[in-house]
């Protein structure tokens, strides 16, 4: 098939000339939906009770040393982009094309797939599963338009009696197994009264079978289908925190102050005569007017009689400093960024922090390549809609790293310690020799830098490509557009 007419192929496969047809939904029964909604007429929420999954996210959503730090790490893991690997090449670029428009994003269409995976790290690490629909094109349901994150609270999981595992897409035969649209077995149902927000009321579940669902769990138990949330651990350390700051600062508007009385007359005075006993009660409210905050002045002069007594009560704060750094401290342990990161390093020592980073970085790696294993196998399944050969699917592979032109000298991973290591060690092994072990125009190639004989182009004035001297004249493509070198 030529590349005009495979072309065409894509574009008719690209999300431009498709719609999507999300199975799944949001609540139609409103009020009283789930979660927090907005429309023209009122705003309403569930309160979640105390062991809900949506209580957790409540507090990623109120408590900043639990949203800065989840927020720090999935852009971490998602800042280099991806790229896609085959040998085809006219494959890479009809995938990368469908990657950079296959999420559905707040209720957007044509996101890129980045913004999908940034969610699906913080649904991960806040209710301690992401789920996503594999959502089918409005015109054929067996073609993969791209993804859309679903809230597990609201999805209930369909298993074998007595047996923690999924039921498979082909059990349609099993007794009382749900029926999806496409005829496969379901696995997972959205708003089952079962699920962990339900049950939910004039709402029809929606059966889903494990190939329309992407899952990726974190810290499952050995029978358990979803996962644990990272802030499960510190729930109620996050509680004792905020209720004990609003105690704080109560306390700090309550006796954080002096606190004045006023006595306005004798006790045991005569009511009657105000100058022998207790002040009548308009008299006392238009003193007390006169001393409200407002009326202060700098170098306020008051003519009263004689018989006003004031006392003064100190102010006192209780010193819980130790107290809420250890709440804070605890917090921290939990989530997925070292202590350094979020700016509670003051007391780290440095080579604790370099042990963390390193530390991290593994874990950052480790993130990428769950993420990577977990849609590659759908973009296999997209580049055989599109009908390529079994051996152009099977080269398909997917890296969360920089596009393999981008000078690696200019990454943001680049370690100049680690180059300046590898340059000693190149010449120690030639020892000295004028004759290195790889010429100068060969270290340039390895580091994606041009040689002498290289001229450079850009294209879209935002790439830049260097090529060979010798192709001065060719036409080629760049980012979809035929460009012709010059020299």
């Amino acid at each position: 098939m030529d590349f005009p007419t495979r072309l065409s192929n894509a574009k008719e496969a690209l999300l431009g000339d498709g719609e999507p047809a999300p199975r799944t939904r949001d609540r139609e029964d409103v009020p009283g939906g789930y979660g927090l909604y907005r429309d023209s007429r009122f705003i309403d929420t569930i309160t979640p009770s105390e062991n809900d999954l949506e209580k957790f996210w409540e507090q990623y959503q109120s408590c900043s040393l639990v949203r800065i730090p989840i927020r720090m790490y999935r852009e971490d893991v998602t800042e280099p982009g991806y790229r896609v690997n085959a040998e085809n090449t006219d494959l890479v670029d009809e995938l990368e094309s469908w990657m950079a428009e296959c999420a559905i994003i707040n209720g957007e269409s044509n996101h890129d797939i980045t913004e999908l995976w940034e969610g699906t790290i913080t649904q991960k690490e806040v209710r301690g599963t992401a789920l996503a629909e594999v959502v089918p094109k409005e015109s054929d349901e067996d073609s993969i338009w791209g993804f859309r994150l679903i809230n597990v609270s609201t999805v209930n999981a369909y298993t074998y009696d007595n047996k923690a595992v999924l039921i498979r897409p082909t059990d349609v035969d099993l007794e009382d197994a749900y029926l999806t649209d496409t005829g496969e077995a379901a696995a997972y149902g959205q708003w089952d009264d079962d699920a962990i927000a339900g049950p939910f009321s004039n709402t029809d579940t929606v059966p889903l079978s494990q190939n329309d669902i992407i899952k990726l769990t974190q810290d499952g138990d050995a029978d358990d289908i979803f996962g644990t949330s990272t802030i499960a651990p510190v729930s109620k350390e996050i509680d004792e925190l905020e209720q004990m700051l609003d105690d704080v600062s109560t306390a700090v508007h309550s006796k954080g102050y002096p606190h004045w009385i006023f006595k306005l007359g004798e006790p045991n005075g005569d009511i009657s005569n105000p100058r022998a006993g207790v002040w009548p009660d308009e008299e006392m409210r238009k003193y007390q007017k006169s001393h409200e905050e407002s009326q202060w002045t700098t170098g306020q002069k008051d003519f009263v009689p004689g018989d006003v007594d004031v006392e003064t009560i100190a102010s006192d704060v209780p010193e819980i400093e130790e107290l809420l750094d250890w709440y804070v401290e605890e917090i921290i342990s939990a989530m997925p960024v070292p202590k350094y990161k979020i700016g509670h390093a003051d007391s780290v020592n440095r080579d604790i922090t370099k042990t963390q980073q390193k530390q991290y970085e593994r874990k950052v790696q480790s993130e990428r390549r769950r993420l990577e294993n977990t849609f590659q196998p759908l973009l296999k399944r997209k580049a055989r809609e599109w009908g390529y050969s079994e051996g152009d699917v099977a080269d398909i592979s997917l890296e969360i790293a920089e596009p393999h032109e981008e000078n690696p000298l200019a990454r943001d991973d680049f370690d100049a310690g680690d180059f300046k290591e590898f340059a000693s060690g190149v010449q120690q092994l030639s020892g000295g020799s004028p004759e290195a072990i790889i010429t100068p125009d060969e270290a340039r190639e390895m580091l994606g830098l041009p040689t002498e004989d290289d001229v450079v182009i850009r294209a879209d004035c935002s790439q830049k490509l260097y090529l060979p001297k010798s192709k001065v004249g060719d036409t080629f493509r760049v980012s979809h557009l035929d460009t012709r070198v010059v020299a």
